[in-house]
């Protein structure tokens, strides 16, 4: 695959494709889209770099003192692509899938770390204090588990296809929370968010429900997972 900095991505484009027309044609987009493209208004996603042939141009350092380094997250990322692409995956059917890189896996443990954190920091809403399970082997939940009575957000690992292979995907699940005290409401129902990652201005960032939430680190992430643990209680609680 070819390797390109960001700033040569343009004329490159250009001067392989003439027109916004036949980008559109050979990476079955919109003009609009082949055009910001061109413009720079648009990075090309994964499907896009495979069709051109090309590394992520916003993977590749620039030059100057950098010339010669790579970040390790950078490192970290085009592995995973090459290795999925060598086969070393098979059977992974999202390139995205946050586990199924060591990269995604250890923004994962990230993620609930940070969740967690802020969660004590907000300490209480309406007198009910959040509670963290971190599950196996110490936790009681049988993963990491935010709790605010009586409901909770749930952080699963999931295999892309039931009972074959290793888990590749990420959910963070709303919903009740067993206890001794209570019997669960018919409503709201269950709440999954299925997370996935991408790249933006040279970082791993995450998306929610493939446009939900675009483009955010994991402490914006964490942050979001708790406002909407908040509004689900509060939705539960006048159900």
């Amino acid at each position: 695959m070819e390797l390109l900095e960001s700033k040569d991505l343009s004329a490159w484009l250009l001067n392989r494709f003439g027109n916004a027309g036949a980008l559109a044609g050979e990476l079955s987009v919109s003009r609009q889209t082949a055009h910001n493209l061109i413009t720079g208004q648009t990075r090309p996603n994964d499907k896009h770099c495979d069709k051109l042939g090309i590394v992520p141009a916003f993977l590749v350092p620039e030059r100057g003192i950098r010339q010669g380094m790579q970040s390790l997250d950078d490192f970290l990322w085009i592995r995973g692509r090459n290795r999925r692409k060598d086969g070393a995956m098979a059977g992974d059917q999202s390139s995205n899938a946050p586990l199924s890189s060591e990269l995604g896996t250890a923004m994962w443990k990230g993620l609930t770390s940070v969740t967690h954190v802020k969660a004590m920091r907000v300490g209480e809403i309406d007198g009910v204090t959040f509670e963290w399970d971190e599950g196996p082997p110490l936790g009681k939940s049988r993963s990491p588990l935010l709790k605010l009575e009586p409901v909770g957000a749930q952080f699963k690992e999931v295999r892309s296809t039931p009972f074959v292979g290793e888990p590749r995907d990420c959910l963070v699940v709303f919903g009740w929370v067993t206890n001794t005290t209570g019997s669960r409401k018919q409503m709201p129902y269950d709440l999954r968010w299925k997370l996935t990652l991408s790249r933006k201005d040279g970082a791993a960032v995450w998306n929610v429900n493939n446009d939900a939430i675009v483009g955010v680190s994991s402490d914006e992430l964490g942050e979001q997972i708790i406002k909407r643990l908040i509004e689900y209680r509060d939705e539960y609680e006048k159900a």
